[in-house]
């Protein structure tokens, strides 16, 4: 019966389910949270300050590690992400895919834009990381295992 229930607590620990969250980087506090799927994959959208265009960045969720996976993009000016496997242009956009590389230390950071709307697009959700109350905080995006909402 022991080795049963050491079993059981194994077994319901490795499948704790994922949690994606956006929390402010300084206080910890977490301003959105909600439940992911291994593979499932959100984009971050912005305006590049320099050269005034819009950006789409596609991350997927591995585990708890966060992978770039593609960039779209107008132009290739100082600042713009320009690494990957296959470049093609449609509709006037340059999309970067197959980049696969993990995020550094698993963590997003965003400091949204408060010139411009700023969005993390995930599942249904839409949300604007340039209004409150994300506004002017540094950001933290990261996927954790756990069975309570952070």
């Amino acid at each position: 019966m022991g080795v049963s229930i050491v079993v059981a607590a194994i077994l319901l620990y490795a499948t704790r389910p994922l949690y994606f969250s956006v929390s402010d980087m300084e206080t910890g506090e977490v301003l959105y949270g909600a439940r992911v799927e291994d593979g499932e994959r959100f984009s971050v959208t912005y305006i590049h300050s320099v050269e005034r265009s819009p950006v789409k960045e596609v991350f997927e969720v591995r585990g708890t590690e966060i992978y770039t996976m593609e960039s779209h993009t107008e132009s290739f000016g100082a600042g713009m992400p320009y690494e990957g496997e296959v470049m093609e242009l449609e509709d006037g956009k340059f999309i970067i895919s197959d980049i696969n590389r993990p995020v550094h230390g698993g963590t997003l950071r965003i400091r949204p834009s408060s010139v411009f709307p700023h969005h993390i697009l995930i599942g249904d959700d839409d949300i604007v990381i340039s209004d409150e109350p994300f506004k002017g905080r540094n950001l933290e995006v990261e996927v954790t295992r756990t069975f309570f909402k952070r």
